[in-house]
């Protein structure tokens, strides 16, 4: 699969689930995940985390590789905000006897008022796995604001969510 038809797949994906329905409110000290595996298989992951918050609030993606945040819009006082962040892996299948393959990860979190993070591109040797490399862990339920949420491993390394205070 080259990357056009990837990011071609991923924004039919992602427009797809926006037209889904939204889940009952949290308590005010924490935030609703939803989480939609959109795609799974051996060289494509594609997965949907919704996030849903009854206040201010910023979303964190963090890992040893690389960090983004968005604030959720502003919204009148007692008004909910919802926030998503798209997590997809793709395995670039190179020419038969190469040693070496590449993996295109895309981390990006969304809000109504913008986004954060994009796609990379990672050198790996041949014979790696998507699974080994990249995996969505993340399970949908509630969870306290500002509390690292384990949502699946990049390299290796977790990848963690938090929920919390907006950044200034």
């Amino acid at each position: 699969m080259n990357i056009r038809a990837f990011l071609l797949l991923l924004a039919g994906c992602c427009l797809f689930s926006a037209g889904c329905h939204r889940e009952a409110a949290a308590p005010s000290d924490t935030f609703r995940l939803t989480v939609e595996r959109i795609i799974t298989d051996q060289n494509v992951i594609v997965s949907l985390l919704k996030i849903h918050v009854l206040h201010n609030a910023s979303v964190s993606v963090g890992s040893e590789h690389s960090h983004c945040i968005v604030n959720l819009a502003n919204s009148p006082e007692d008004g909910a905000r919802d926030g998503q962040v798209v997590l997809s892996a793709s395995r670039i299948i190179t020419r038969q006897g190469d040693d070496s393959a590449y993996i295109q990860t895309l981390i990006r979190t969304e809000s109504s008022a913008g986004f954060a993070g994009g796609p990379s591109i990672n050198p790996v040797p041949a014979a790696t796995t998507l699974d080994s490399f990249f995996s969505v862990s993340a399970t949908s339920g509630d969870y306290k604001l500002d509390t690292p949420v384990k949502i699946g491993r990049l390299d290796g390394k977790p990848m963690t969510l938090v929920v919390g205070k907006p950044e200034r």
